[in-house]
């Protein structure tokens, strides 16, 4: 098998495809630096299957796609195949060919390809697996490889032997089968913890299931009853509703009868209120016709007065013109006598005509004065009267508003006392109303207060639930960690029983001693099993007794020369051994010859500030052993670290330091360092740190048991916390809270209305209190005016009798004055006449007589106008007296009517009052009915709650719908008595706490998945048998592998060093000694000739490769790789060496292919093919390819 063709695309530097074919044998790659030889190296290891970046060059793997020039692109791709010729059938396929592929996106995206068929990555590691190809393995090796090779850190070296033994698969398999065996252990942790809660949920659901049994028996009797005292209940109630209906249709009967004699009365009312306004309006007008006729006959009386006085004026004229005409009739007779004594007379008249003229002048103005005042008395009393009668008619009008607004006022008091009764009921429905509903709240409060009291009762018991939940899973986790840590404890004292039975890590000669009796009888100890240390200073005296921990203690020389005799009888190897007596003498001899320098070098190392301790101080033994233990620790430190050891090892060279990390500076420069060992590894106090382990043991199984009793405690406390009970009360209590709201909320419409009426109510009596107020104060006003009225009526009915008085003196004044006025204008004329006719009589004595006569006949004339005058004036007062007399008969007719009509309208308003009054009465009568419908009504209200609850009950109870049925048993049905057992049954089943109805199938099911997780368990059981059984074949498979390819390797790598080196140069590989040689540091001794350097990082660098190419090499001898690249491996040796190098190359290409990037001319000459890597443009690689065997023959010229 070997690599034959390497195509490579876009990776690194070949931008181009690039197909790379390889023979079998040698091939060289060459080239500048720089020019992309090691990116083929670098393509082998990523199409293997290489994830380091840093060992590829790389920050990320996205960088191995190639960059770009100035002249070409990026490429988004870069793709790598390597065709592996399978012609030994190494690789466990059937195919003789096989191509791997790798490839890788810009993106980040990768794919492998195994014969181009997509795979994955653990498919390619799997086929290379144990071949030696691979990105760990020594298929590939540059010169870095060889530092690491052989530094201190023997993880890679490692990695090489296992290759080689290949044991990688057994490990592989081991550590999945640890980590399959720590999830088989997790696992039936789990199992078990399931187990054990399945099991207590099954014997807790055994019992659930009999008490759910006994559940179904007490419901159904309690269905059976409750449904009993239900159905005689829903018919009793609906018996009583229909009572309640009866009793109501009855009142409500009753009710119409009333209203409808209230509607009658109404209408009554209203035709008593029409005729009342009727006779009203009828009065008003008698009334306005009765002022109407006072003024016509005040009218006419005025004109009678007035025609009366004119009638006595004519009179007296007439009396006057009478005695005027006889007086001419005397002057006629006298008047010739008396010419002579007339004009005598003129002269007396004359000075009588002047007096008398005076005196008329003087009594003309008086009788003007008189006049005018008469005529203001007159106009003043018209005045008054007209006064008189519009008070008379506001007064009329006033009595009229204050009857109207005092019978408004009455029915607004009517209507206030009916609304107050109204209020009253009202009030007293809402006051009952308001002790449903306070009593509804109080058991509201108490459901509420036992509601919240169930909730803290629940809140602490939810807590408390919570805190043992918390506690438990505490306890559990601790329970699992201590199961875990008891586990392995258990295994640990197992492993230490089994390392100390096996007598693992003792050398082999010790063994055979300890284990065979026959040459002595006596007890048989070991150095490492006579003390102990602390767990801080193990690893410290572990590493300082290390050369002495196998020996035997031998009392005495006889047993020593019988153990050394069976040895050497036997073939059975060399032992070391420790004579009593001997350590005794030494202890003794030592302690005498110690020196002041020692003392004082002991005193500075003390003082160290990373000194910890000697180490003879920190053994527990024996005293009888004591002695040996500080002769062989005497000059031994402990130090905190290597580095402390080394610098205070150069300065104290003959003392030894070991650190608590179990590292080694001894006083003869040897140094034993690495990584930290582990606990069991170590041999010394191994017995007693057993015997500790067993001590511990049962402590720890006790305090398990403690915590699993602990957990069984508090989950049968967890258990017995029963929340559906508290969770089903309080379901039970807010179904109460629910139906109280319903019935408060329903009460509470029922108040919100009845105080909604009352306000209306109140708010109606208010406004009539106002408007009855409101009018009070216009009648108070109207009343003040009223009275302000009759009393203006009364001073002006007294100032018109003043005035009439007044005028009547007045006018008794003017007539006297009139008359008096008019005798003394007659006298003044009759004086002017008798002085004109006295002196023209004188003149005309005869013609006086015609003038007398003219006179006479002129007072005829007069005569005769004035009883005219009094004649038609005494027709008009004759006329104005009848009149006047039908007018008086017409004021007594109207007055009269006026008190008919007003009679009427009394009788009237009395019928209408007594209408008011039945009235009034029907509508008390109608509310008290109207109250019996209501309490009615409520009580059928009551009655439909209490029929809906019993249907919700049964409903949600039973899931049943409730018939109305007919009972012959009603009124002797013993209700109480059966609602007593109903209670009892309910006391029954409440005693009985939670009931899971679940139970039976929960706990077939739980029972049926206890016996499947029993059944898991035993697997689980088994299964970690046989893993633990795999585990040990496994470890002894590798073991044995890996030793016995181990020691060829050894063998191998001693003969190729001498080759390399000179046959006297010394090489060797070591394990480290009691470690699991899985597990072991392999150590490389390398001296050459004339060295003796302590380590091998003290070798040249060319020494190194030859070492390094020297343990290649015996690896491959062993087990060869198909094929090896080496990248610059012989850079450090010289010309001798690398004469070495590539002999030894090419010894060992007859079974493997070798690829080598070289910059050595000699190693060139050893390839049989070479490729020439350029670049020829910037940036990207060129191959140049070139086999030697084609080239023909060059011959010298002659």
């Amino acid at each position: 098998m070997f690599l034959s063709k390497l195509e490579i695309l876009g990776f690194k530097s070949f931008a181009n495809k690039t197909t790379i074919n390889f023979n079998r044998g040698i091939t060289g790659i060459v080239g500048p630096n720089g020019c992309g030889k090691t990116n083929i190296v670098d393509a082998i290891r990523w199409v293997l299957g290489e994830q380091k970046t840093t060992t590829l060059r790389m920050d990320k793997m996205e960088n191995v796609i190639f960059n770009g020039t100035r002249q070409k692109k990026p490429m988004g791709m870069a793709e790598v195949s390597m065709t592996i010729v399978n012609d030994r059938n190494i690789l466990p396929t059937e195919y003789s060919e096989v191509t791997i592929t790798r490839r890788i996106f810009r993106s980040g995206e990768s794919e492998y390809l195994l014969n181009k068929n997509i795979c994955r990555l653990k498919d390619i590691t799997n086929l290379f697996m144990d071949t030696g190809i691979g990105t760990n393995a020594y298929s590939v090796i540059e010169l870095k490889m060889i530092e690491v090779i052989l530094s201190s850190k023997t993880e890679e070296r490692r990695r090489l032997f296992e290759e080689a033994a290949g044991v990688n698969k057994y490990k592989l398999r081991r550590r999945l089968s640890l980590k399959k065996l720590d999830e088989v252990k997790a696992d039936l942790t789990r199992v078990n913890d399931i187990v054990s809660e399945v099991e207590k949920t099954v014997r807790s659901l055994e019992r659930q299931a009999k008490k759910a049994d006994q559940y179904t028996q007490i419901q159904s009797v309690l269905k059976e009853k409750e449904m009993e005292l239900s159905e005689r209940e829903f018919a009793l109630f609906h018996r009583k509703k229909s009572e309640f209906k009866n009793e109501i249709a009855e009142l409500l009967q009753s009710k119409d009868s009333i209203d409808n004699e209230i509607r009658n009365i109404e209408l009554e009312l209203i035709n008593l209120r029409s005729k009342i306004n009727e006779v009203d309006s009828e009065l008003q007008k008698k009334r306005n016709e009765l002022a109407k006729n006072s003024e016509e006959l005040f009218n006419s009386q005025k004109n009678i007065s007035v025609s009366e006085e004119r009638l006595k004026s004519l009179k007296s004229n007439h009396t006057r013109i009478e005695q005027e005409i006889n007086d001419f009739n005397s002057q006629l007779e006298d008047n010739q006598s008396s010419i002579d004594e007339s004009k005598i007379e003129i002269e007396k008249l004359k000075t009588l005509l002047l007096q008398k003229e005076n005196e008329i002048n003087a009594f003309n103005e008086e009788t003007e004065i008189k006049r005018n005042d008469l005529e203001f008395f007159r106009t003043e009393l018209k005045k008054s009267n007209e006064e008189k009668f519009e008070l008379i008619k506001l007064l009329n009008d006033k009595e009229n508003l204050i009857s109207n607004l005092k019978k408004e006022v009455e029915n607004n008091q009517a209507n206030i006392e009916k609304l107050n009764a109204k209020i009253l009921n009202t009030t007293n429905s809402i006051a009952k109303t308001v002790g449903y509903i306070d009593n509804l709240v109080i058991e509201k409060e108490e459901a509420e207060k036992k509601l919240r009291e169930n909730n803290l009762q629940i809140n602490l018991r939810e807590k408390e639930k919570a805190e043992l939940e918390e506690t438990i899973s505490k306890l559990k986790s601790q329970e699992l960690d201590k199961r875990t840590f008891i586990a392995g404890l258990k295994e640990k004292i197992n492993f230490l029983q089994t390392l100390i039975s096996n007598l693992e890590g003792i050398s082999k000669g010790a063994r055979v001693l300890l284990e065979n009796n026959e040459w002595t009888k006596k007890n048989k100890n070991i150095f490492a099993d006579l003390g102990d240390t602390q767990e801080q200073f193990r690893f410290a005296l572990e590493a300082a007794l290390k050369s002495v921990l196998n020996n035997l203690l031998i009392d005495n020389i006889e047993d020593l020369q019988n153990a050394i005799s069976y040895l050497k009888n036997n073939d059975l190897g060399k032992a070391s051994f420790y004579l009593l007596k001997n350590k005794n003498s030494k202890k003794s001899f030592l302690d005498s010859i110690i020196s002041f320098s020692t003392k004082r070098k002991i005193k500075k190392i003390s003082s160290d500030k990373n000194f910890v301790g000697w180490a003879k101080d920190f053994v527990e033994t024996e005293s009888k052993f004591k002695p040996f233990f500080e002769q062989i620790l005497n000059k031994i430190a402990v130090v905190k670290n290597l580095e402390s050891a080394i610098s205070l090892s150069k300065m104290f060279d003959d003392f030894s330091f070991t650190t608590l990390e179990g590292d080694l500076v001894q006083s003869n420069g040897i140094v034993e360092a690495g990584s930290l060992p582990k606990e069991d590894e170590t041999l010394f106090g191994r017995k007693q740190l057993l015997e500790n382990l067993k001590k511990e043991f049962p402590n720890h199984e006790h305090e398990l048991e403690k915590l699993v009793s602990e957990i069984n405690s508090l989950e049968l406390k967890l258990s017995e916390i029963d929340l559906r009970k508290l969770t089903e009360h309080e379901k039970l209590i807010s179904n109460d809270i629910a139906n109280i709201e319903k019935q408060i909320s329903q009460l509470e419409f029922e108040k919100k209305k009845a105080d909604e009426e009352i306000e209306n109510a109140q708010n109606e009596i208010q406004e009539l209190a106002s408007k009855t107020k409101v009018i009070e104060a216009q009648l108070e006003e109207i009343d003040i005016e009223y009275q302000k009225l009759i009393t203006t009526k009364n001073e002006i009915e007294l100032n018109v009798q003043e005035k009439e008085n007044h005028l009547k003196i007045f006018e008794e004044e003017f007539n006297h004055k009139t008359t008096e006025h008019n005798q003394r204008k007659i006298e003044l004329e009759r004086i002017k006449g008798q002085i004109i006719n006295l002196e023209n009589g004188i003149n005309r004595s005869l013609q006086n007589i015609d003038t007398i006569n003219s006179g006479v006949e002129k007072r005829k004339n007069d005569l005769i106008k004035n009883e005219e005058e009094t004649n038609s004036i005494l027709e008009i007062l004759d006329e104005t007296k009848y009149k006047l007399d039908e007018i008086t008969l017409t004021r007594n007719k109207l007055i009269e009517e006026e008190k008919i009509i007003s009679d009427e309208l009394s009788k009237i308003k009395s019928e209408a009052q007594k209408f008011e009054n039945q009235l009034n009465e029907l509508r008390n009568q109608r509310q008290i009915v109207s109250d019996k419908i209501y309490s009615l009504e409520l009580k059928e209200n009551e009655i439909n709650f209490k029929i809906e609850n019993i249907i919700q009950h049964i409903k949600e109870n039973y899931n049943a719908e409730i018939e109305l049925k007919e009972f012959d048993d009603l009124d002797t049905f013993n209700f109480e008595e059966v609602a007593q057992e109903v209670q009892r049954s309910k006391e029954k089943i409440k005693n009985l706490g939670p009931v899971n109805l679940l139970a039976y199938s929960e706990y077939e099911e739980e029972k049926q998945r206890l016996e499947f997780l029993l059944k898991q368990r035993n697997d689980l059981i088994d299964s970690e048998k046989d893993l633990i059984k795999t585990i040990n074949e496994i470890n002894d498979t590798a073991q044995k592998l890996f030793m016995d390819t181990f020691e060829m390797i050894r063998q191998n790598f001693i003969k190729i060093f001498q080759t390399l080196f000179n046959p006297g140069d010394e090489a060797d590989l070591m394990l480290e000694e009691n470690v699991d040689p899985l597990e072991a540091k392999i150590e490389i001794m390398a001296k050459p000739k004339g060295k003796r350097p302590t380590t091998i990082e003290l070798l040249s660098g060319g020494e190194k490769t030859l070492t390094a190419t020297a343990l290649l090499f015996a690896i491959y001898l062993v087990k060869p790789s198909p094929f090896c690249v080496l990248d610059e491996v012989d850079a450090p040796l010289d010309d001798a060496n690398i004469d070495r190098f590539t002999k030894l190359i090419k010894e060992f290409s007859s079974n493997t292919q070798f690829i080598i990037v070289t910059h050595n001319k000699r190693t060139m000459e050893a390839a049989e093919t070479m490729y020439g890597v350029t670049m020829q443009e910037e940036g990207i690689s060129k191959l140049v390819g070139v086999r030697f065997e084609e080239i023909p023959e060059y011959n010298e010229p002659q």
